[in-house]
């Protein structure tokens, strides 16, 4: 819980051992004041000098508490890529280190729970890398109106279609590290894939497919953890593809066979950061009371359908299947 040693710093490089005694030595939680706004900023900022600041956060664990993050709820943050954030009480957690994920660290999401971190090193890159494969026919087309139209429209097309399609424990299997795997066991280095491909195949089947290894990554990030006893009961969903895509929500939903809520605001990490400057500042006592009363509501819940869920845990097998395989050719 605290920076590594010198001896351990110059191992890994000998600069680092000498940077040790410029670093900080005491953490503070968001709820803290760490000083108040200077003359130059007031100015630069329009702002009364002398206003509250509060300890800073990464932006994904701000987004967690905007989203009313709490034991048992897992947050993701949804888009490009993605970041999952729960705590957990120390008494759950003890001693133990939570192998495989990306971060562990006391009161960084919370004050007085342990924060976790993990996600996936892509999601709606995926997509977008499918669109642009298939918009390579387009590349001597001039830019223009008609150009960007077809682009727009392609994405839409394509879930429209797939989204029709029941799934099928025979149909395509795709694997989603096609930017290298975050979690569990960050790997940069392996490689996506898709298998049971025939010239039958379509575009939006393999699009399918792509959004369904979407979901079974997020499905073996929630298996990760719970496997080392952490404990998960729903998911909160925050960010563009929450919003935006009710196709691949809903996918989420049969994967991980648990329900997911889509939280209203729309800046939701910024929202998490006021909660705090709040508490910094002494309108709340605690982040507990201001997130009762600056806490977002919920605008969507997405519930697994039984029958697709049952199709997906015999596809889920084939996803595992698939990446055992891929690691002993990457």
């Amino acid at each position: 819980w605290c920076l590594p040693s010198g001896e351990v710093l110059e191992e890994l490089n000998p600069a680092l051992k000498e940077m040790l005694p410029h670093l900080f030595t005491e953490t503070h939680t968001s709820d803290t004041k760490a000083g108040e706004l200077t003359h130059e900023w007031a100015d630069r900022l329009g702002l009364p000098q002398g206003i509250s600041v509060a300890v800073g956060a990464l932006d994904a664990h701000m987004g967690a508490v905007g989203a009313s993050v709490a034991p048992g709820i897992l947050t993701r943050i949804m888009g490009t890529s993605t970041c999952d954030i729960m705590v957990a009480g120390k008494d759950e957690v003890g001693g133990r280190c939570i192998k495989g994920i990306c971060g562990q660290v006391d009161g960084s999401v919370l004050p007085g729970f342990i924060g976790f971190e993990a996600g996936q090193s892509a999601f709606g890159d995926i997509y977008a890398w499918f669109r642009k494969m298939l918009a390579w026919t387009l590349k001597d087309i001039p830019e223009g109106e008609a150009r960007q139209k077809v682009l727009d429209g392609m994405l839409v097309e394509l879930t429209r279609e797939a989204q029709d399609m029941e799934p099928s424990e025979d149909g395509v299997v795709a694997l989603d590290w096609m930017n290298g795997r975050r979690t569990p066991d960050a790997d940069q280095n392996v490689k996506g894939a898709v298998a049971g491909l025939t010239l039958g195949t379509s575009a939006p089947e393999i699009f399918r497919a792509l959004v369904e290894a979407t979901a079974f990554g997020s499905r073996r990030i929630v298996e990760h953890m719970k496997g080392q006893g952490l404990r998960i009961d729903s998911v909160n969903a925050i960010g563009g593809i929450s919003k935006k895509a009710p196709f691949v929500m809903q996918t989420l939903a049969d994967v991980l066979d648990m329900p997911i809520r889509v939280v209203r605001s729309e800046q939701t990490c910024a929202l998490g950061a006021a909660m705090f400057a709040a508490v910094a500042a002494g309108v709340y006592k605690d982040i507990n009371e201001a997130t009762r009363h600056m806490g977002s509501d919920i605008e969507a819940e997405y519930r697994p359908d039984e029958k697709r869920a049952l199709i997906y845990e015999k596809l889920y097998k084939k996803y595992l299947e698939l990446a055992k395989l891929a690691e002993t050719i990457n």
